[in-house]
Formats: structure tokens, C-alpha cells, sequence
């Protein structure tokens, strides 16, 4: 009793500050950002950077570059490597999806190593919905920033189902530039590894002129950058060994879900691995899930359905789209590096349509679609990645393993009779499917690796036709 009516013994605890996350708020003109300390900033204030997470190095940096020019201050993560990806691991459960573990390492190293003092953070990670964890990422992201008490970070969450509309049409036309740009030169990076005579110097020319291409894309003129895109292709082309044709060269498709496939340390730098074999890879393009989720919006497919002016925006931003790309592919196929074709979406969903629903949608209609489409056409085999665990890769893998045979293909292309007279001696088509979760590939998965570069060099050689022999 006397040691309860010790004035010591009565006082009342003390005050525990509540921690409060910074947040993102999307306003009916400009989005803006609420600090950890209340104080509301515009997202082009020269104190907020914009944190963009790789998923290929050149196209994060170009990416940066269009928010540069735009007013924001914005930077580019370098690449992940294992020390992120240990961190990613430590924040995490090491079951959620293998981008997750990486973009929640990225943060956290910058937090750390990067950040400048009085540096408020927005973190750029779309969303989406679907059967997909990706929804989730942003909210884990927050998540994560409250339960680590990480202040002045928030998230800048855009959403697929309304095709990004929470940003300008001006900044998507110029992002659309970035993303044409950096897919063709993802594509010309694994010529160089195969074709180039001295692949290394190859690599340094392709450093310089990614460089130069980042820096353009500052600029808001699209005929600066259209040059500019003409006279490194220009040199690219020069390289010795580009500089002579190579009608018979093996390629590949690499499909899946969109980070895995374009991060060097989640497909395990699976490009120079089939480069070492003597085959040239096509990564499925970013802006290929673009094209996707307009056409989303443009079908009413998705849940959220945009009010009537918005929907015309998005139209008249398509309009343009389609002017730019015809411009930037043409350029591209002068050089001799880029695609032949441009991305046809109504082609890939008709090719994926047999086996699965427009109406669930997501990247598994997208990797279905594009095997179908290209295995035999304009590639000897199809390699599709995606993280451990991820159920749109599974539920691709389910279906093409038995899809993948040439009555399937031959089905779908009616009255080619060059293409059944290609796949008249096969029946399985080159194909193999590969879970990453961030860990060197396993010797069984390397031994698959060699039977399906057999089996890919095998339809090439009929490809070819008679004139190979």
C-alpha cells in the first residue's frame, strides 16, 4: 500500500507517438504527396523523388527519364543482384511471388543506402486485379512501410483496369515511347550476344547507345528522339558481325509473367545461356500488357468501367499511339534489328481463346496467345518464366504442355499448307516452362534446357526448308 501511494507509483505512462505512413492522394489534376509529419506536397515538388523499381535496366532508366522531363524528380533503382534479393527475403515470408521479394528489397536498400537526408519517396508500383497476387504488391508495400516505420515513403499505385488513366495522356504517349524502345532494344542486346563478332564490345557500343537513348527521352520532341533512335541503330547495325545477314538464325520466344522475364537475376541470366548455345531470344514486350489492358477497357472486359469522356481520352491517346509506333517500327525495321511484325493483341487473344476465357483476364491468356501464335511462325520454340508459385504461369504451363503439339498449331492456322508441310514429322513443339525463385537453375532444369535447344534446333532446320540442306 505505501508503495502504491509513492508519487512515483501513480504517474501515468507516457505518450507513445503513433507512427503515420506517408500516402499518395491522385486529385482531379495532379497528384501530391501527405509526409509522415502531415504537411501535403505536390509530386513534382523538388523534394518528393519518385522511386522506380528495375524490371530491365534500360527501360526503368528511360522511364525516369519521361518523369524527368515531365517536372518530376525521379531516379532509376540500379538492377537487383543477390544482396536485394537477400534483403527481400529477410522482410518477407520467401512465399510470396518472386517480384514482390525483389521490389520490397529495392525499397529497402534505397531507404538504407541511397536516400538523401529530407528525401520524401514515392515509390512507383502499379496495380492490377485479376487471379494475381500483383493487386497486392501496393498494399503489401504499405504495409511493409507502416510495420517498418519507414517515414516520408509512400507508394504511387496506378491501375491496370483503367489503363493508368490516373496520369496525364501526354506522360502515356511518352512512356509508350519508352516502352517500344527499351522492348526493341532487349531484343538487340541478345543479337549482339549471338551474332556480334567480338560479343563484349559489342556490349560496350550497346551501353553507349542505351545511354544516349535515355537521354533523349528527356526530350519531348518525338522527331529528336525518332532521329536520335535512327543514328544508334544506326552504329548498332555497324557492329561487326550484325553487319551481315543471318537468315538462319535460331530464335527463340522468352513469355511469362512480365518482371521475370525482363529482370537478369530472376530468369538467371537466361539470355546469355542460350547465347553461349548459338540462340537469339524474343522477349515478350512491356508494351505488349499495355496494348493488353487498353484493349481491356476498350471491350468493357474489366470491372471498372470509365465515365464516357475519360473513355474517349483513352481512345484518342490510341490514336496517337498507333501514329507513334507505326513511326518508331518503321525506323526499327529499316535498321534490319527490329520486329518484323507489330504486336497484334486481337491476334494472340484469337490463338488463346480455344483454351481460355477473354474474361479472365491477366498474363495467362497473354503467355497462351503468344505461344500459339509464333512457336513455327517466327520462332523454333517458347520458353515461358514466371515466379515460383505464381498460378497465371501455372495455369499457362497446364495448358500449353498439352497445347503445344502441331495438330494444335496447324488447327489454329487453317489453309497454311506450308506450315503443315513444316510440321508434318513433329507432334510435341519445342516448349518448356521454368519457375524462378531468384536461386541458380537446378542440373535437372538445365538438363531440360539442353533437350529443348535439341528439339528447337531440330524445327529450325525445318523452318528453314529445303534451301538449309
Amino acid at each position: 500500500m505505501t508503495a502504491y501511494r509513492h508519487p512515483a507509483y501513480r504517474s501515468l505512462p507516457e505518450q507513445v507517438a503513433v507512427f503515420r505512413p506517408a500516402q499518395t492522394v491522385f486529385g482531379a489534376s495532379a497528384a501530391s504527396v501527405t509526409t509522415s509529419a502531415g504537411e501535403t506536397l505536390p509530386l513534382a515538388d523538388p523534394r518528393v523523388t519518385v522511386l522506380i523499381p528495375s524490371m530491365g535496366e534500360t527501360a526503368a532508366q528511360m522511364l525516369a527519364a519521361v518523369f524527368e522531363s515531365e517536372g518530376f524528380s525521379a531516379v532509376a533503382h540500379p538492377a537487383a543482384d543477390e544482396a536485394i534479393l537477400k534483403l527481400g527475403r529477410a522482410h518477407t515470408a520467401c512465399k510470396e511471388c518472386l517480384p514482390l521479394i525483389l521490389t520490397a528489397g529495392t525499397l529497402i536498400h534505397y531507404v538504407r543506402e541511397l536516400r538523401r537526408p529530407g528525401e520524401i519517396v514515392a515509390y512507383f508500383m502499379p496495380t492490377g486485379s485479376g487471379p494475381c497476387r500483383f493487386g497486392q504488391y501496393a498494399v503489401f508495400m504499405e504495409d511493409l512501410i507502416r510495420r517498418l516505420e519507414i517515414p516520408d515513403v509512400a507508394v504511387v499505385s496506378l491501375t491496370s483496369e483503367n489503363s493508368y488513366a490516373g496520369t496525364n495522356a501526354f506522360f502515356r504517349l511518352r512512356a509508350w515511347w519508352a516502352a517500344v524502345i527499351s522492348d526493341a532494344l532487349e531484343d538487340i542486346r541478345s543479337l549482339i550476344l549471338v551474332r556480334a563478332d567480338d560479343p563484349r564490345r559489342g556490349m560496350d557500343i550497346f551501353a553507349g547507345e542505351s545511354r544516349r537513348l535515355v537521354s533523349v527521352l528527356g526530350q519531348k520532341d518525338f522527331r529528336t528522339v525518332l532521329a536520335a533512335l535512327e543514328a544508334s541503330l544506326g552504329r548498332l547495325a555497324a557492329v561487326p558481325g550484325l553487319d551481315r545477314p543471318h537468315p538462319h538464325l535460331p530464335v527463340v520466344a522468352l513469355i511469362g509473367e512480365i518482371f521475370v522475364r525482363r529482370d537478369d537475376l530472376a530468369r538467371r541470366h537466361l539470355i546469355e545461356i542460350l547465347a553461349r548455345r548459338g540462340f537469339a531470344v524474343v522477349c515478350s514486350p512491356v508494351s505488349e500488357w499495355i496494348l493488353y489492358t487498353n484493349y481491356l477497357v476498350r471491350k468493357n472486359i474489366v470491372r471498372h468501367h470509365l465515365p464516357t469522356l475519360e473513355r474517349l481520352k483513352l481512345l484518342l491517346v490510341e490514336r496517337y499511339v498507333g501514329h507513334y509506333t507505326r513511326a518508331l517500327r518503321r525506323v526499327l525495321r529499316q535498321s534490319g534489328l527490329g520486329p518484323a511484325d507489330p504486336i497484334d493483341i486481337d491476334g494472340i487473344l484469337r490463338h488463346a481463346r480455344p483454351f481460355l476465357s477473354p474474361h479472365l483476364t491477366g498474363e495467362a491468356i497473354l503467355t497462351i496467345g503468344s505461344a500459339l501464335s509464333e512457336i513455327a511462325t517466327s520462332v523454333c520454340g517458347v520458353i515461358s518464366i514466371g515466379p515460383f508459385g505464381c498460378m497465371p504461369g501455372r495455369l499457362a504451363e497446364a495448358i500449353l504442355t498439352d497445347a503445344m503439339r502441331s495438330p494444335v498449331k496447324t488447327a489454329l492456322t487453317p489453309g497454311n499448307r506450308a506450315l503443315k508441310k513444316i510440321l508434318a514429322d513433329f507432334d510435341e513443339l519445342p516448349f518448356l516452362p521454368i519457375e524462378s525463385d531468384g536461386s541458380p537453375f537446378p542440373q535437372l532444369l538445365e538438363a531440360k534446357l539442353d533437350a529443348f535447344c535439341l528439339g528447337a534446333s531440330r524445327l529450325k532446320e525445318a523452318m528453314a526448308g529445303p534451301q538449309r540442306r
